[in-house]
């Protein structure tokens, strides 16, 4: 069976674009008009401070787009999580079981007792991928096992 890789990618945060975009409408606008009419300097610099914490809230809200994402392949012999700053991997051969949340979207693969690997999917396009990982997780669990 070939290699399977799900990239799960976390909803857009909609709210930060759109404060983003109100603090650099704003910020543009008061700053262009402040340097027209010869304002004072303290609204000048007021402006593109607004302008600049516009530029930056969107700067961020795509590089958290970017990072938070979680890459899960699946292999006949095992499996392995990669995300922000962590990695998991396991082979099937030493799972004990795979549990799935009734309400939300967590998945969890059993070592044993003591070892476990959560994958938990956020609101979204990741949401709408859950059903075909954990078909892919127990259709390799059930050759091996």
């Amino acid at each position: 069976m070939p290699e399977r890789t799900f990239i799960l990618r976390p909803r857009p945060p909609l709210r930060a674009f759109a404060i983003a975009a109100i603090l650099s409408l704003l910020g543009a606008v008061f700053l262009v008009l402040s340097l027209q009419n010869a304002w004072h300097a303290v609204v000048v610099v007021l402006a593109a401070v607004v302008l600049a914490l516009g530029i930056a809230l969107f700067a961020m809200a795509l590089v958290s787009m970017a990072r938070l994402g979680v890459r899960i392949t699946l292999t006949d012999e095992g499996y392995h999580v990669s995300g922000t700053n962590q990695e998991h991997s396991g082979g099937w051969a030493d799972v004990s079981k795979v549990t799935q949340a009734v309400h939300g979207a967590h998945v969890t693969i059993y070592h044993g007792n003591v070892r476990r690997t959560h994958l938990i999917f956020p609101g979204g396009p990741a949401q709408d991928q859950m059903q075909d990982v954990v078909d892919a997780i127990m259709e390799r669990l059930g050759r091996v096992k």
